[in-house]
């Protein structure tokens, strides 16, 4: 099978730039919101491709006719199987980065994770990723599901981590900027150590606790909690 046709259901993030990079690579690619009452038409293209949040999956499916062709989801948790209710070819096609509409984004640097349940189908999902990126890796839904949860330690919790250190410094007349070296300094460090937990600096690693109890004071308890929750971990992990 050579895949030509798509039809993308949804309007978010991922369906924008997945629409975008897959009209650049020559592929004829439809989208169609997800609020529609679907018809045969909508799911006639060797593959449709659900892009919405997780807990709207299965409402795209409740409304969607039989699937011919093959039917992927774009979720980082949900279980390809939930498809099986549409099509007998299902699978995932999940974009490990950050996509936002208002942000452009290159492509050959998304990770592209993929899986299809049938290895009739493996060659052509497989081909189909990587003219979209030359990042790609098939995965199982367990290996997915992990994956996704490491994403969400790696990026959205340590993208509130930076939110809160704005906010402190802003409050306090310093200008953001005075980190971007020290973060800059830390995500090179992490990509060439194969041991990131010795790179712990700080004064949680050292015990310092006077020092953590003075920090404390100075913050809001909203701040302190969050401080208070990754010293003890911090703590705990190196205490052996």
């Amino acid at each position: 099978m050579k895949i030509r046709t798509i039809n993308i259901i949804g309007s978010g993030n991922v369906a924008f730039h997945y629409h975008k990079i897959m009209k650049e690579n020559g592929y004829d690619v439809k989208i169609i919101p997800s609020r529609r009452d679907f018809i045969l038409k909508d799911v006639e293209s060797d593959v449709v491709i659900i892009a919405v949040k997780d807990d709207a999956i299965k409402e795209v499916l409740n409304k969607l006719p039989n699937v011919e062709g093959l039917l992927l989801h774009t979720s980082g948790f949900t279980q390809t199987e939930i498809l099986s209710q549409r099509a007998v070819n299902y699978g995932c096609l999940y974009p490990l980065q950050s996509l936002n509409k208002k942000k452009d984004i290159d492509f050959s640097k998304v990770p592209l994770c993929f899986y299809v349940n049938n290895e009739e189908y493996l060659e052509c999902v497989k081909e189909f990723a990587e003219n979209l990126s030359p990042l790609t890796c098939f995965i199982s839904d367990e290996q997915r599901q992990f994956l996704h949860i490491a994403a969400v330690f790696a990026n959205n919790f340590t993208n509130h981590l930076f939110g809160i250190s704005k906010e402190i410094l802003e409050k306090n007349n310093i200008p953001f900027e005075m980190l971007f070296p020290i973060i800059d300094r830390t995500i090179e460090n992490i990509k060439t150590s194969d041991d990131i937990f010795s790179l712990q600096t700080g004064p949680a690693i050292r015990g310092d606790f006077n020092i953590m109890n003075r920090h404390i004071d100075k913050l809001s308890s909203r701040e302190s909690e969050l401080y208070s929750a990754m010293s003890k971990s911090i703590l705990d992990y190196h205490k052996d």
